[in-house]
């Protein structure tokens, strides 16, 4: 009997490379954890190119929302403002008051939001909403892994007769212990193991 015992990874170790499919050429291409430094210390983000057809992303995707408090120019009535979505920052954006009615264009305050991803049914990675390479739909269930190495980790677990819990101090935030049900339940064993054979070649 093959035993697995939990090494209280959790999803954040296997973001060193994703692999996911280009939305230029639907080719194969990965996502890397680049390093940069920035005035609050160190922190990670993740870049994109793919080596087919070399499209290139180094930023999210954001858009621009103006938002704050204005104090009306005519009446003198404070109000709040809160604008639509923008495609590209606004450098000035027109307010109305709703006191007097009194329209005026001034600077505002703007924030980024994340792009709004797409509802499609497949799994895509948090920085740029590209679909995931590996991934396969079970009876209405998405089986996905970002890349070798977490490849190489679930098929030890689903493997696995024995299959034992490190709780040292994770708590329930191990990877393991938060995988889905179908992937824990033995009757789609060989199943999983089949599909992580297929990728694996």
């Amino acid at each position: 009997m093959e035993r697995f015992q939990d090494e209280n990874k959790w999803l954040g170790n296997f973001y060193n490379e994703i692999i996911v499919k280009c939305p230029k050429c639907e080719s194969k291409a990965v996502l890397k954890q680049v390093a940069r430094d920035c005035k609050c210390g160190n922190f990670t983000k993740m870049s994109f190119e793919c080596k087919t057809c070399f499209y290139k992303i180094d930023e999210p995707i954001y858009q621009y929302k103006a938002y704050g408090r204005h104090y009306c120019s005519y009446c003198f009535e404070k109000f709040d403002y809160e604008s639509q979505i923008f495609k590209e920052r606004p450098e000035m954006y027109q307010v109305k008051c709703p006191h007097c009615s009194f329209q005026e264009e001034i600077k505002p305050t703007i924030y980024e939001v994340r792009e709004k991803p797409k509802n499609d049914g497949l799994i895509r990675d948090d920085w740029h909403d590209l679909p995931l390479w590996f991934q396969k739909e079970i009876k209405g269930k998405v089986f996905w892994v970002y890349n070798q190495e977490h490849m190489t980790y679930l098929e030890r677990y689903i493997k696995a007769g024995l299959r034992e819990r490190n709780n040292n101090g994770s708590g329930n935030g191990t990877m393991v212990s938060r995988l889905p049900k179908f992937i824990k339940a033995a009757k789609n064993r060989d199943k999983l193991l089949k599909i992580l054979k297929k990728w694996k070649e």
